[in-house]
Parts: structure tokens; C-alpha cells; sequence
């Protein structure tokens, strides 16, 4: 089930979670473009969105990059799934329960945290510190 949206209109918008939070869609598309298809594909709980302007924007600045037919038709398909809030707030999700950003260094080079995107605390917190204990939670 998805609690929470990120939304790019322009590729200049920022991720609201994971850990590339805080960064532009065209910052992390120069060092990882491939996080960006995990994202749209494989992200829990996050409905992750890129607008028709912000797929323009990836061909126009990343010629080089194929954007396979699928990927766009996904892009696409999300658009149409958009929930209304979007639509009617520019507000991003906020997540009251943390008062401190989350880190990602501690663990960084972990699956835990580059691919299933957990912070450092959360490594700390659900896995005891075991980053290699991810396959442990139910989801």
C-alpha cells in the first residue's frame, strides 16, 4: 500500500525520501540514474511520480540514457494513478515522526541501505545495527 507520494514535475525537484533525500532528480540522475528506474518500479510505499515536463527534461539533459518504452509507459500509468493531493497541494510529505533528517552513512555499501533504502537509524533500530539482517522483517 502507498502512504506517501514524491512528485517531480521538473527535474529540479527534490527526492522526499530514500537515500537520496534532499536531492534533485538531475543531481541523482548524474551519479545514479539506475536508483531512478529502481524507484519507479520496486519502491514501496512510495508512489513515485515524474511528470511528462520532468521526462522531457531527462531526454533533453541525458541523450545517452535509453528510456526504454516501458519506463515511459510507467511513467505514464503513474501519472494516471496520481492521487488528487498532488493536484491540489504543492506541499511534499512530511514525516512528523522523525525530528532529525535520517543519515545514510554509517551503513552506505549495505543492500539494506542502497537498495532497500533503510537510514542508518532504522539499520540501527530494526536490525540491531546488522545491516545484513534485512531479509528478516516481514513486509
Amino acid at each position: 500500500m502507498v502512504s506517501r507520494y514524491c512528485y517531480f514535475e521538473s527535474i529540479e525537484d527534490k527526492f522526499n525520501f530514500g537515500k537520496h533525500q534532499g536531492l534533485s532528480l538531475a543531481d541523482v540522475m548524474d551519479f545514479n540514474p539506475s536508483y531512478v528506474k529502481w524507484c519507479l518500479e520496486k519502491c514501496d510505499g512510495v508512489l513515485v511520480i515524474i511528470s511528462h515536463e520532468a521526462l522531457s527534461q531527462i531526454q533533453d539533459a541525458y541523450p545517452e540514457l535509453p528510456l526504454g518504452s516501458d519506463l515511459i509507459g510507467l511513467c505514464e500509468k503513474r501519472l494516471q494513478e496520481r492521487p488528487s493531493a498532488i493536484e491540489t497541494t504543492d506541499e511534499p510529505y512530511v514525516d512528523y515522526g522523525h525530528n532529525e533528517s535520517p543519515t545514510y552513512d554509517r551503513y552506505r555499501g549495505t543492500w539494506a541501505q542502497d537498495v532497500e533504502g533503510y537510514s542508518d537509524d532504522d539499520i540501527d533500530t530494526i536490525f540491531d545495527g546488522e545491516p545484513d539482517a534485512y531479509w528478516n522483517i516481514d513486509p
